[in-house]
C-alpha cells in the first residue's frame, strides 16, 4: 500500500487565533521523520514560502511564517486547504473557499478577497519576510525549465 502524500485542513477559528496549523497525525506518522525544521509551501501561483515547523512530541505544526502565508492569501475561517507533499520538506497548497470553490489568485496577490474563478485588480504589497522566489531555493535546473516555458 502506497503512502498517501496528501492531506487537507479546514481552517478553524483557533488556527487563526493561535497563528499555527497542525499537520494530521496520520501524515506525521508516515512522513514526520522526513520533515526538516523549515518546510517549503508552494502556493497556487508557484510562489514559495519558507515556514518553520514546531515539533511537540508527536505533534507537528506549521508556525513561523504561517500567519504571513494566511494573511497574504486572505485565508479565513472555513477555508479548505489541500497539501500535497512533494518530498524534501516541500508541499504544494491548493486553497478553496468554504463553498468548495477553488480560489484562482491573480499572478499578483490581491488585497481584497479574491473572487472564485475571477480576477481582482487591487494589488497587495509584497510580503518578503517569508516568501522567496522559487529560483532562489531550487537548483539552476529550474531556471532553465522556467525560461524555456516563457519562450
Amino acid at each position: 500500500m502506497e503512502k498517501s502524500s496528501h492531506f487537507f485542513k479546514v481552517i478553524r477559528p483557533s488556527s487563526l487565533e493561535e497563528k499555527k496549523l497542525g499537520i494530521p497525525q496520520m501524515f506525521v506518522k508516515k512522513f514526520g521523520n522526513e520533515l526538516s525544521d523549515i518546510v517549503t509551501l508552494e502556493d497556487p501561483n508557484g510562489r514559495v514560502w519558507l515556514i518553520g515547523l514546531t515539533k511537540d512530541g508527536t505533534k507537528i505544526l506549521f508556525q513561523d511564517g504561517w500567519h504571513d502565508f494566511v494573511q497574504y492569501h486572505s485565508i479565513s475561517v472555513g477555508y479548505f486547504l489541500v497539501f500535497k507533499y512533494l518530498k524534501n520538506s516541500t508541499f504544494q497548497v491548493l486553497i478553496f473557499y468554504s463553498t468548495a470553490c477553488k480560489i484562482h489568485y491573480p499572478y499578483s496577490a490581491v488585497k481584497s478577497k479574491p473572487q472564485c474563478n475571477a480576477d481582482n485588480s487591487q494589488s497587495k504589497p509584497e510580503n518578503r519576510s517569508k516568501m522567496v522566489e522559487k529560483a532562489e531555493i531550487n537548483e539552476s535546473d529550474y531556471e532553465n525549465k522556467y525560461l524555456k516555458r516563457q519562450r
